[in-house]
Order: C-alpha cells, then sequence, then structure tokens
C-alpha cells in the first residue's frame, strides 16, 4: 500500500504539471517566472504560437468529441478487444462510454516549413499538441466495469496538405500521423482501480499505445479527402529515407529489482527497440544486471524527425508484470551523418543503467554488384540484404467464397516470416487497393513472395500466387512493372501489381552529407524535439551569471523567495552587460542527453576595438572541437562595438567527452589584417545535461 500511494502521487504531480501546461498561456508563465529580458529561443523562436488555431480548436471541440467517439468505436474498440483476446488471453473488451469533456487539445505551437524545404505540391507543418483534459472514459474488461480519467497524451503531430489543385479548395487532401509514438498516460478508475498499479497500468498504456501507433505513427497515416479527383493511397505513399540496422549489445548496472531475502539480486532484463511503429523485442537474459544480448534488427526510417526509441524491461514470470529499467532515444539524422554509431548510452528515468548500441546507417543502391558485400554480411548476423517495395494495384475476377455472393477480398503478403495485410474492399470480385508495401529481404535470389487472396467473412482463401525475388533482381533496374500475375484457382483471376527491389548500401561518416542538406534541417523537420517531444515544452532551466560558480534551478518549486531574487540578478545583467571594456561575449548553452543537442545562444558581444575610426561590422561563427564539424554562424551586425544578435543554433553530438566550443568574433568589411577580432574556447565535458548556462566568455586575440 506505501508502494502504491508513494507511486500514486508521483504521477499525480506529473499529471498536475501537464494540466497547467495544456490550460495555460505558455508565454504568461514564462514572463512570470524568468521576466521579459530573454533570450528568443526561450520564448519559442522556431515554433509560432497559434493561439488563433486553439481558439477554432475550442470551438470545434464538441464536433471533435463526436468524431473521436465514431473512430474509437469503429477502429480502436475492434482492434483492442482482438489484441486483448489473442494475445493475453483477456475477455471480452466494450467501451460503454466516451467523453473528452470540456477541456480541448491544445496546439503550443505550429512550424510551416518555406517552400525550399517541400515539394511543390504539398504544404507540410508540425503541430507540437497537448491533450490533458477532463475526459470520462468506461469501459468493460472481463465483465469488470472499469473506466479511464486524467487522460494525457502529447506530441509532434505532422499535417501535410497535399497535393494542391487549382479548383476549390485548392487541397486535394490532408494527410496526419505522428512522427514518434506520444506519450500517454491516465488513471484507472472504477474496479480496475483496486488493482491501478503500475503493472496492470503499463499493460493496458502499452496495448493502447499499440493502437495509436498502428493508426497514426509512422510508417502509417491517416488522410482526409478533400477532393473526388485525388487517390488516397497514392497521396500516402512515401519512399523510405533509408534504413537504420541496430545491435543491442549489452547493457551495464542495471537496477536489480529481483532482490532477495538477504537484500542480493540480479534482473532478467530484455530491450524493446522501435522507430515510429515498427518495433522489436531481444531476448530475456536471465538473473544478471550485466546482460549481452548481440540482438540485431532493422527498421524503416521515413522521414528524419524520427528517433530510435528503446526500453529496458526487467522479466517477470507472472503474467502482465515485466518492471521498467531505463529507456533511451537516438536521432536518426545523427546516424546518417555519422554513418555508424558505436555508443554506451545512460538510461534514463532510472538512478542508474547504462545499454551499447551499434547502428549503421543504410542508404539504397540500383546497383545489383552491391548485393555481393551485403550477402556477406547476412550470412555472419542473418540481417536484411535488400528493400523490396510492391504497390498492389488491384485484383480482377476473383471467385466468390460462397455460391451466389461476392466476397469481401484483401490481400496477405508476405516473405518469409514477414507479413502484411491489406485494406478490405466489401463485395467485389474485382477490388482496386493501390496500396504500397515495403519487405526487408534477406535474400532476393532465392526468397520468395506469397500473395493470398483472402475473403473477410469467411476466413476463406480464394487464391494465391508465389513469385520468387530472384526474377525481379534480373530485371532492368531491377524492376517489374504492371505485372498480372494468375492466381492458382480455375477462373481467369489476376493479381496486378508493381516490384522493385534496391540494395542496401552502408556508406562511412559525411558520404550522405550531400543528399542531406537537400532535405530539411532536424530542427525543421522536427522543430522543438529538443524540447517538445523529448521534454517539456520549457525544460529545467538553470542561470549562471558573472562572478558566481552557483547555478539556480528554475524548475523547482521550492525556495521560491531566492529564486526570484536570483531571476532579477540574471535578467538584470543580461541588460547591463560586463562592467569594464574587456571584449566579452555572451552565450547560453544547453545540451540535451535524450535529443544528442547542444544548443547555443549567442545573444551578444561587448567592448569590439575600432579600428583606425571605422566601426566594425561583427559576426560570430562556432565549431565544434576536435572535429571542427559544421560551421555556425549569424548574421553580421552593421557598425557595432555592442552588437546583440540573440540566435539560436543547434550542433547534434553524441557526448560531450573531448568537446569544445570554438567562438570566433569576425569583422565583415576585412579592413584589418586579419577579420578575426576575437575568440573563446569553452569546454563543454562539465556541461550538466539539461541545465542551461548563461555567462559572459572573455574574448582573446
Amino acid at each position: 500500500m506505501v508502494m502504491r500511494e508513494q507511486w500514486k502521487r508521483t504521477h499525480d504531480a506529473q499529471r498536475e504539471i501537464a494540466k497547467a501546461a495544456a490550460k495555460g498561456d505558455e508565454r504568461e508563465i514564462v514572463l512570470a517566472r524568468l521576466g521579459e529580458n530573454l533570450p528568443s529561443w526561450v520564448i519559442f523562436p522556431d515554433v509560432e504560437r497559434a493561439e488563433w488555431l486553439n481558439q477554432i480548436i475550442c470551438q470545434l471541440w464538441p464536433r471533435i468529441n463526436n468524431y473521436a467517439y465514431d473512430l474509437v468505436v469503429t477502429a480502436i474498440e475492434p482492434a483492442l478487444r482482438d489484441t486483448l483476446a489473442t494475445s493475453y488471453k483477456m475477455g471480452s473488451f466494450r467501451f460503454e462510454k466516451i467523453i473528452l469533456g470540456d477541456m480541448p487539445l491544445r496546439v503550443r505551437g505550429v512550424k510551416v516549413y518555406d517552400s525550399k524545404r517541400t515539394d511543390r505540391d504539398e504544404i507540410i507543418m508540425d503541430l507540437d499538441v497537448i491533450y490533458a483534459g477532463d475526459c470520462d472514459i468506461r469501459f468493460s474488461l472481463a465483465k469488470v466495469k472499469a473506466g479511464i480519467k486524467d487522460l494525457q497524451l502529447s506530441g509532434t503531430l505532422r499535417l501535410i496538405l497535399k497535393p494542391l489543385i487549382n479548383q476549390i479548395p485548392l487541397v486535394g487532401g490532408v494527410q496526419y500521423y505522428f512522427l514518434n509514438p506520444p506519450l500517454l498516460d491516465f488513471n484507472l478508475i472504477g474496479m480496475a482501480d483496486i488493482f491501478d498499479m503500475p503493472g496492470l497500468s503499463d499493460l493496458i498504456r502499452r496495448i493502447v499505445q499499440e493502437q495509436i501507433s498502428a493508426m497514426v505513427v509512422l510508417p502509417n497515416k491517416m488522410f482526409i479527402q478533400l477532393s473526388d479527383d485525388v487517390n488516397a493511397r497514392d497521396t500516402c505513399a512515401s519512399e523510405p529515407r533509408g534504413v537504420v540496422r541496430v545491435c543491442a549489445i549489452e547493457a551495464k548496472n542495471l537496477l536489480k529489482k529481483d532482490v532477495g531475502v538477504l537484500g542480493t539480486g540480479k534482473s532478467d532484463p530484455y530491450v524493446v527497440l522501435s522507430v515510429g511503429a515498427q518495433q522489436f523485442k531481444s531476448k530475456v537474459i536471465n538473473n544478471t544486471v550485466n546482460p549481452k544480448w548481440d540482438f540485431w534488427c532493422e527498421m524503416l526510417v521515413e522521414e528524419m524527425g524520427q528517433t530510435l526509441n528503446l526500453t529496458v524491461y526487467d522479466h517477470d514470470d507472472a503474467p502482465r508484470t515485466d518492471e521498467f529499467l531505463g529507456r533511451a532515444t537516438v536521432d536518426m539524422s545523427l546516424v546518417r551523418r555519422e554513418g555508424t554509431i558505436d555508443i554506451w548510452l545512460e538510461l534514463e528515468d532510472v538512478r542508474k543503467g547504462q545499454i551499447h548500441l551499434k547502428l549503421t546507417w543504410l542508404g539504397f543502391s540500383e546497383n545489383p554488384a552491391v548485393l555481393k558485400e551485403a550477402m556477406e554480411l547476412s550470412q555472419n548476423y542473418g540481417v536484411a540484404t535488400s528493400l523490396l517495395t510492391i504497390r498492389l494495384d488491384s485484383a480482377k475476377n476473383l471467385p466468390p467464397a460462397k455460391e451466389g455472393h461476392k466476397p469481401d477480398p484483401y490481400a496477405i503478403l508476405s516473405i518469409g516470416k514477414k507479413q502484411q495485410e491489406s485494406v478490405t474492399l466489401e463485395k467485389t470480385d474485382s477490388p482496386v487497393y493501390e496500396e504500397t508495401f515495403h519487405f526487408l529481404v534477406n535474400n532476393p535470389l532465392t526468397d520468395t513472395l506469397i500473395v493470398k487472396m483472402m475473403d473477410r467473412k469467411s476466413s476463406a482463401e480464394i487464391g494465391s500466387l508465389k513469385q520468387s525475388l530472384d526474377t525481379v533482381f534480373a530485371r532492368p533496374s531491377m524492376t517489374m512493372e504492371k505485372q498480372s500475375l494468375i492466381l492458382n484457382v480455375r477462373s481467369e483471376a489476376r493479381v496486378v501489381m508493381d516490384m522493385r527491389l534496391r540494395i542496401l548500401q552502408v556508406k562511412g561518416k559525411g558520404e550522405w552529407e550531400a543528399e542531406q542538406e537537400e532535405e530539411p534541417k532536424e530542427e525543421e523537420n522536427n522543430p522543438k524535439q529538443t524540447e517538445a517531444e523529448a521534454e517539456p515544452l520549457l525544460p529545467a532551466t538553470s542561470t549562471q551569471h558573472e562572478g558566481s560558480s552557483e547555478t539556480i534551478s528554475l524548475s523547482g518549486e521550492e525556495d521560491r523567495v531566492e529564486e526570484t531574487k536570483t531571476t532579477e540578478l540574471a535578467t538584470s545583467a543580461l541588460k547591463t552587460g560586463p562592467s569594464d571594456n574587456e571584449m566579452k561575449i555572451r552565450l547560453t548553452i544547453r545540451y540535451s542527453a535524450q535529443t544528442q543537442m547542444l544548443v547555443v545562444v549567442v545573444i551578444t558581444v561587448n567592448g569590439l576595438p575600432i579600428y583606425k575610426d571605422e566601426l566594425p561590422d561583427p559576426y560570430v561563427k562556432m565549431y565544434i572541437l576536435p572535429e571542427k564539424s559544421k560551421k555556425h554562424k549569424t548574421e553580421a551586425q552593421k557598425d557595432q562595438t555592442d552588437p546583440v544578435y540573440d540566435e539560436r543554433f543547434d550542433f547534434p553530438l553524441l557526448d560531450l567527452h573531448g568537446k569544445t566550443l570554438h567562438v570566433q568574433v569576425c569583422d565583415k568589411k576585412f579592413m584589418r589584417k586579419s577579420p578575426n577580432m576575437g575568440q573563446a574556447f569553452i569546454p563543454l565535458d562539465d556541461l550538466h545535461t539539461g541545465n542551461a548556462i548563461t555567462n559572459w566568455y572573455p574574448l582573446v586575440q
């Protein structure tokens, strides 16, 4: 009971914070706590505030509630019922009541991409959304009445208006999806409240999360059709950006969850890895806190804003009681940039624990000769060598499952143990699917694609075919277009499809950079990922003012009087700057271990010299040493000795060990012997993860 009360208090406090964020005015909250003189990155420089959109949502909320009810009953409830019955052996499930309440979903920020970052026939925007409302959801599970309250959901929702057309409404349709699984939390009420411990709550949360991912997390998308001339499935079809190959090698110093009478114990750890809705689970290693898995898997990466999410659990023999041992994330843009990463990651949300990963980025090659190299690695580790893309166009002349009745046909496509399923079309013997499927293939020279046409009502097979992939491999460009393949039935039944093979190719560091520069930058693909997805929109911040080594935390509620005093000192220093004429630069620096991102805000420079009675046009440029990776620089300020920039820059970094921030202030006029006016070398080893440090740094020539 003590553990249960402690667990409930912790989660109740987290829910209250989320509710305050969901119904509050972010700008007022920030300014009330920190004052008005803040760097632009604190007042949401990358994301537009959208109070107008929140007003619209508020007025539409009753209609949205009706739409959500229909969606839950028609799509989510059947899937939940099947999952609970087949995977967890739990009885019948049914929603009794679904009311989302009076508090609407809130959009905390909007990012709209400019035309340089998108195709000509689309508009892309990302919404940072949160729902923490007063919902009332009731359900019955195995004749037990229960309910959900304090439902919270947050994440980055991408909207794509596509295609753009020449007739009203000018947009052919809207597709929407989450780049990464949204954060989900809730409380159980009713009879289930008696058992509202982490085990049962985590089970239901995991099942609901799986169903959400299957519907609206990449590669799954939802589409609202606005024009009859637009094909929804073709519009949603897209090519993956690449494949990430992951090896979960080992972990160390994990928590001991199976504690014995004498206080000693071990765990039985396994790891779950996911990118979007794709998920893989390693084997369980018994009785150890230092497991060695050597578990390999591969996942498609649809967008560069996606992350690899991993969670470590302790396996228990009792059903549905696996315990949490920590989590970590890796941004896919980092893997693409580096080519191959071999890294130890600190596990988050636990006291201790590390996990060792090797990640490799794989691109696609049209050269069949590359297969030989890919096959060597596949034989050693059982990994994939190629990507097969199938566009299932249609089927024709399907036989009836029952005499005199047209079938409700759907297709099951499989290669080895991998299987995917098309949508079901009702009462037709010539269905048109126009769906795209992707398969990672181990050996295209020996593997076979099996297509089965099934009837939904009777679950009977109404035809099948086999297609050897070596036939596709032997074709020009490894492509077969509009192939009409005969089913193994007496009628003239056929399936029409396209097939294309691409070989997975490993490249070294920097070899993908030319291609990467043509795509949206990481922060633009997911503008608030460094804060909105992995952390709250306003992360815990600290301010360090000149002349003091003290770091003042602004995230807690205790010591409010002292916090207000130190905040006033910090904002006063930001106004006045240094008291002498020494050349200095004022920076805010923050590192997030969750997203491996170093954020640097160039605020101002003071005390720059005048050369031959000519004022300088100063700008700031920065590198990360020793790699001296991609340079960032500010705009030049004309005729200024005390320029104010207030510009933010992001550096993707796996860790800070041995890293130094090299800052240079240069004169754009080039009247001096050297444009370099002063520089600073700032070691990053001692920077505390999650804390933002604002300080003046001396510049030396």
